[in-house]
């Protein structure tokens, strides 16, 4: 009699899970009873990854075994796929590959992240710079007068209007906001000027007033 026996296989599926993050997909498959050396991970030519694996149950001739597929991703990297078996679970790394276009935004990214604090502090230097240029005009603007052209003047003035717009491209944002601020300071002194003359107008009006009061007082009295 023959002693040698059949083995019986029973096949099962096991539960999986696939975890997609950033930079990687993990699967993982639940195979409990399982050794390493039972487990087989192999990745085909099509981008295709088979995991199977079988182990005996028991000291009878029967085992239990599984094969499984699962597409990988278009940007995986395949050459950098690992698995490993803890605690019963099965976990499959498949990293991801950077495109050109990511690594140019991460680059980018980091150049702002450096230029970022000295951008800040050019800014508020500036700011300073112009607080200050705004005092100093405004201290200045009723201390100049206005001065007339001699004819000798007048006739260079003409002699450069062809050059008039390159001036213009010369002047530097410290004389645009000088004259801004003498600006201002005149519109405040016209505003100041403004209500001191409704002022006098307002006492003249009631001294006239009162004063035709009391004529009227009078004349009735007589």
């Amino acid at each position: 009699m023959d002693s040698t026996q059949t083995q019986v296989y029973e096949d099962f599926v096991p539960s999986t899970k696939l975890v997609q993050e950033e930079h990687l997909d993990t699967l993982h498959l639940t195979l409990q009873g399982f050794k390493k050396e039972e487990l087989r991970v192999e990745l085909n030519k099509t981008g295709t990854l088979k995991i199977s694996g079988q182990r005996p149950v028991g000291k009878s001739n029967k085992w239990r075994r599984f094969q499984k597929e699962f597409p990988v991703a278009v940007n995986c990297d395949r050459s950098k796929i690992s698995a490993k078996l803890e605690n019963g679970i099965l976990h499959v790394i498949q990293p991801k590959m950077i495109t050109s276009s990511e690594k140019k935004d991460n680059k980018l990214i980091a150049t702002l992240a450096e230029n970022t604090p000295a951008a800040n502090r050019q800014t508020t230097t500036l700011r300073d710079e112009f607080s200050k240029q705004d005092n100093a005009g405004t201290n200045t603007c009723s201390k100049e007068e206005p001065k007339t052209n001699s004819p000798k003047n007048s006739e260079q003035t003409e002699g450069k209007s062809s050059s008039s717009s390159s001036s213009y491209s010369e002047w530097t944002d410290d004389e645009t906001i000088g004259k801004v601020s003498c600006l201002a300071a005149n519109m405040k002194k016209t505003r100041k000027v403004m209500k001191m003359i409704l002022v006098a107008l307002s006492v003249l009006g009631i001294g006239l007033y009162v004063a035709n009061v009391m004529n009227s007082a009078n004349g009735v009295e007589e």
